[in-house]
């Protein structure tokens, strides 16, 4: 060919030419045959809820690199490609799609319409990812929401089950309020964002000898057991928190052990302002004696240092949050409501009754879930865990 006739405009369609006649050839297929050394790509499957974006070319180049390479080596290379259909972010792209939450339809009716993206998606997904020219063996295509795919998570959990690898438990998880779904330590993102250390004072309570009687370890004493209210006026233990809305799930008060400013107070009772349940103060070395006043409510649950605290030492569990981030019964005159509202009304509690003494705005980091970005919640659930 000369140089007068090369064209001056590149044809794409030479690459659809090429690419079927190499898709034809079976050139990428894995033979499985055992006659070469195996090679297998352990692909991470995209999820299917747009379009392909550079990250993801990125990514299967350098996975397309390595299996070319391999291939020119002698390799028998196994280089799939998937389609992650997993439950959350197609939940959370379908209501963005149709403006519902999914609990505003039924089951059924919610299922059908996250099959009818993900399959629309993949269709789409799958022609971008044909017309890059990258070399997986497309026979080996797999869809993690179809049937064959199901059985064989399903085997591999029954076999899991059956080796005492997988168990059923009651536990605390990371909670969504808003997906309404357990999510893992890796699903959980940290922001920074500012909030108010609100220094609480815990008034004394004597609790009498018959009603310590009946007390195990460590366990709170209910407000019903032991009636008298205490004086807010009568310097207790001043506490630092930023989650005064919880106070009703407080099951102990924790202080260093080294921290002379309590040592005398060891095993003794306080009163929980506005719930009422007296609660012991108990030592432990992870507490941080210079935040705040180095006097922590333990409770059920903040975050994970409660959740850590709770098993270390026994302590009871009242669980004060729904699922839908709303106060439960336990939290008394505040059942019903949202967190943040619950917030702010306990603090104008806290001032109207004479237990808040300052706030003071701090730093804080706050977990939340790694696809809708709704801060996370610590909830008592059964669970299957690995």
């Amino acid at each position: 060919m000369t140089n007068k006739e090369i064209p001056k405009d590149y044809d794409h369609k030479n690459e659809e030419k090429w690419q079927k006649k190499w898709e034809d050839d079976e050139v990428y297929k894995f033979i499985g045959d055992g006659t070469r050394p195996r090679y297998i790509i352990d692909t991470p499957p995209p999820y299917p809820t747009g379009l392909l974006h550079m990250g993801h070319i990125l990514n299967w180049a350098y996975m397309d690199f390595n299996a070319r390479y391999r291939r020119e080596k002698g390799m028998d290379v196994l280089f799939p490609q998937g389609w992650d259909c997993h439950g959350l972010p197609t939940e959370v792209k379908v209501e963005e799609t149709h403006n519902i939450k999914k609990n505003d339809v039924t089951r059924a009716e919610f299922r059908d319409m996250c099959t009818e993206l993900t399959s629309h998606n993949i269709e789409v997904m799958r022609g971008q990812m044909r017309s890059v020219g990258f070399s997986q063996d497309w026979s080996r295509e797999y869809i993690t929401m179809t049937p064959q795919y199901r059985k064989r998570t399903q085997l591999s959990f029954l076999k899991m089950y059956d080796q005492g690898l997988i168990y059923q438990g009651i536990h605390p998880v990371n909670w969504c309020p808003r997906c309404e779904t357990a999510i893992a330590f890796a699903e959980v993102e940290y922001s920074d964002n500012t909030t108010f250390l609100n220094y609480v004072n815990f008034p004394p309570a004597d609790v009498p000898d018959e009603v310590l009687a009946n007390v195990e370890g460590n366990s709170y004493v209910r407000y019903a057991d032991f009636p008298d209210k205490a004086d807010a006026s009568v310097p207790g233990v001043l506490i630092a928190t930023t989650r005064p809305e919880l106070m009703s799930a407080c099951v102990a008060v924790v202080v260093h052990p080294d921290d002379e400013r309590y040592n005398s107070l060891l095993g003794k009772y306080v009163e929980v302002p506005l719930s009422g349940q007296k609660v012991k103060i108990i030592a432990d070395e992870e507490v941080d004696m210079e935040y705040g006043t180095g006097a922590v409510m333990i409770c059920t649950f903040g975050d994970k240092t409660d959740v850590a605290w709770v098993n270390k030492y026994d302590l009871d569990v009242i669980e004060a949050i729904s699922e839908q981030r709303k106060l439960t019964e336990a939290a008394g005159r505040y059942e019903g409501m949202e967190l943040p509202d619950a917030k702010k009304q306990t603090i104008e509690d806290l001032k109207a009754e004479g237990y808040l003494t300052k706030q003071e705005e701090v730093d804080q980091n706050v977990g939340q879930c790694w696809r809708c970005k709704t801060p996370i919640e610590i909830l008592v659930k059964k669970q299957w865990f690995v």
